[in-house]
């Protein structure tokens, strides 16, 4: 556990760099940075439960608006297989929810159990573009609860020390508090990120150099 602390406060400073936002002059009343909200999380016995039971690999902090009627940070933990998403109130402190899923992809409803009604939800291609640096996506629309990232990224070759990437998912004309983001330096990577926000319009900053890289963009209704 101990070495996993390490590994989480390393963690910590870079979601400090990665993430920019108000804690104590924010119209949503931000009295809660998202590093103390990694604090609250990690003072909770259901938190160190799922870290000492599973190889954590990363945790991130989402500004996940409307949880059951309150403004809170969420802060996912997740291994490979699980993910443990602990909802903690932006003005209070208050942690106000814990939810765990195993798995990170939706297992749909077995055929032989569906009504004639019942709705089954699949993943649909919204958006895919490619580029070897900055790019700003225009916005799209997500008509589902739940979407996905996937990306890759190839350094130019030779240049492999000097390839930066990194991925800032915002709503329509907001600029400051992102949905997710995440970060991709100096190896070849690929992979997946959910987002548990949705229903609206977003759009897509990618920071990028020395690297080729590609961002497809599925919804899941």
């Amino acid at each position: 556990m101990k070495t996993q602390i390490v590994a989480i406060l390393a963690i910590v400073a870079v979601i400090t760099a990665l993430l920019t936002v108000s804690a104590v002059s924010n119209e949503e009343g931000y009295n809660v940075s998202p590093c103390d909200a990694i604090d609250i999380s990690l003072e909770n016995t259901t938190v160190t439960d799922f870290l000492n039971a599973t190889n954590m690999t990363t945790v991130q902090v989402y500004n996940f608006k409307g949880y059951k009627g309150e403004n809170t940070w969420m802060v996912q933990w997740y291994s490979s297989n699980r993910l443990l998403d602990v909802y903690v109130n932006v003005a209070t402190g208050d942690i106000v929810g814990i939810e765990e899923k195993t798995g990170l992809s939706p297992t749909p409803t077995p055929t032989p159990t569906l009504t004639p009604t019942a709705e089954t939800k699949t993943w649909h291609s919204v958006i895919t573009f490619t580029d070897s640096g900055y790019k700003k996506s225009e916005p799209f629309t997500i008509k589902g609860d739940e979407w996905r990232i996937n990306y890759t990224v190839n350094p130019v070759e030779g240049r492999t020390d000097h390839s930066i990437f990194s991925v800032h998912v915002y709503p329509e004309n907001e600029t400051i508090v992102s949905v997710s983001s995440w970060q991709c330096s100096f190896e070849s990577c690929n992979g997946t990120k959910y987002i548990y926000e949705g229903n609206a319009d977003y759009y897509i900053e990618v920071i990028a150099s020395s690297n080729s890289w590609k961002l497809e963009v599925e919804d899941y209704y």
